[in-house]
């Protein structure tokens, strides 16, 4: 079955060749239309093909840009499971991806290149898919891309069955994890979200939300070029930046809580009259913060419900009756949502309405699995994502806690057992439990609350400066607090929730 995704950007491509697809905020010479994108997709794809078997993986390692959208679509075309990863990653966590991942080949920065030197991996410098033309603006992979024409040279050159997504989850009980979401799952979610959130060809979609990640990808590439959306990219959050691109007409705004929060405060009385969707999610939106955003920016921001395993699967629409805005919506077409008891056995058994439990859910956007084979927490094809919610009697899903042990840092999943792992390390540390620490409403780093070994005086900035060269900056801990013991069960296990609460 082809990836309808290519066949989308096919028919953009021959409909709207001129049109600019995916552009870059502040450069406004990094932009690709939907020709060179579709011309550019088709050459690569084209190297990949002869450098690469189906299923073999392509790690990608860059920032927001066109190029990433370039290299993702072509080891769509060509059969590959790609796998985007944050260029913020150490060298040592990179490596460490890319050997766990098996990738066959990499498109990387120089930066990320240096990382994977003596790993066999076949190097695809990103800059090599942009090159000038004579007037100095970017296009894909050479000048030459811009006499292909649709007509005469299209993407899918391999059957997609054995290609995908691979991304990292953050994992739930245990260490991270690369799951796989195959090409009909990618299908799946994209039209899911276009139909929820109204993507239209129209639309100016403001991405802030790093690629690499499920809510950045699906929402800064998968549903914009479903419904043919053109995407400013940002490489994260400027503050000045958003407000010039909101500003400038963006349509669409998918951001986190954190973002939401700084607009409320530094753009108080600006008003934005373009923008008829501005959502969040990464994060619980704190009910103080929409109500700053409605009443200094005139602005209704509504919350959307996801994860890496299950891609984005509920919307909160506000031009829907019954709609609350303290939920995270209903569940999006082919999406079911159901609350089950926290001990429950099958699926079979859900809750009423407001009765709360554990959210359990169902989707064509769901993964295949995990990457290493290990089993995933499903019951009856349900998965059980470690949240508690309840639903109302119009299918409303309101988030009420968590199960799993997950940080938010900034919109960033933080694994606690990742941290410790490495804390672990370090000569002078016995014990250790990551826990979070709020900064504001909406923004939380990381305490790390540590026993030293006896004999030992190591400093808290010795022991983060020890993470910095192991852990990406937003794993660091802020503080490192020391205590003489840990509180643990008579089995000796440690007792999370009153180290948290203490």
């Amino acid at each position: 079955m082809p990836l309808q995704l290519l066949e989308q950007l096919e028919r953009h491509a021959r409909e709207r060749p001129d049109t600019v697809a995916w552009s870059v905020a502040n450069a406004e010479r990094l932009s690709y239309t939907w020709s060179e994108l579709h011309a550019g997709t088709s050459l690569l794809a084209e190297r990949l093909v002869r450098d690469a078997s189906p299923g073999d993986v392509l790690l990608i390692c860059c920032s927001n840009r066109p190029e990433f959208v370039v290299a993702f679509l072509a080891g769509l075309a060509a059969g590959l499971r790609v796998f985007p990863v944050s260029p913020g990653l150490t060298p040592a966590e990179l490596a460490a991806a890319a050997t766990q991942s098996a990738a066959r080949l990499a498109v990387a920065t120089p930066e990320a290149q240096a990382a994977l030197r003596g790993l066999r991996i076949g190097m695809i410098p990103v800059d090599e898919l942009s090159a000038p033309r004579g007037n100095g603006v970017p296009v894909s992979a050479n000048a030459a891309i811009t006499a292909i024409t649709p007509s005469t040279r299209g993407p899918a050159v391999r059957p997609v069955n054995e290609g995908g997504l691979l991304l990292q989850s953050s994992g739930t009980t245990g260490l991270p994890k690369i799951v796989f979401r195959n090409a009909a799952s990618l299908d799946a979610v994209a039209a899911a979200m276009a139909a929820a959130i109204d993507f239209r060809p129209g639309d100016r979609v403001l991405s802030c939300v790093p690629l690499c990640h499920s809510y950045g990808i699906e929402h800064g590439l998968l549903a914009p070029l479903w419904a043919g959306s053109s995407v400013r990219l940002c490489q994260g959050f400027d503050l000045p930046t958003v407000m010039a691109e909101l500003d400038a007409g963006a349509t669409i705004f998918p951001g986190v809580p954190f973002i939401y929060e700084t607009l409320a405060r530094q753009a108080a009385g600006k008003r934005y009259p373009h923008l008829r969707a501005a959502y969040s999610a990464g994060g619980p939106l704190p009910d103080a913060v929409r109500d700053a955003c409605r009443e200094s920016l005139g602005l209704v921001v509504t919350q959307l419900y996801g994860a890496t395993e299950i891609g984005s699967v509920t919307y909160s629409d506000p031009r829907k009756e019954g709609f609350n805005p303290g939920s995270v919506g209903r569940a999006m077409a082919g999406v079911v949502v159901r609350i089950l008891p926290v001990d429950a056995t099958t699926a079979d058994n859900s809750l009423p309405p407001m009765a709360e439990g554990q959210v359990a859910v169902k989707a064509g956007s769901m993964f295949a699995g995990y990457l290493d084979g290990s089993s995933a927490p499903l019951l009856d094809g349900y998965f059980v994502t470690g949240d508690l919610g309840h639903l109302d009697a119009v299918g409303n899903l309101t988030l009420t806690g968590r199960l799993k042990l997950l940080i938010d840092v900034a919109g960033l999943k933080v694994n606690p057992l990742e941290v410790e792992a490495v804390l672990a390390e370090h000569p002078a540390v016995a014990a250790s439990v990551v826990v979070s620490l709020p900064v504001t409403q909406t923004v939380s780093r990381l305490k790390a609350i540590v026993v030293r070994r006896p004999g030992s005086n190591a400093g808290g900035e010795e022991i983060r400066q020890f993470l910095r060269g192991r852990l990406a900056a937003y794993k660091v801990p802020r503080v490192v607090e020391f205590r003489e013991a840990l509180p643990r069960s008579a089995a000796g296990k440690v007792l999370r929730q009153q180290v948290e609460e203490s």
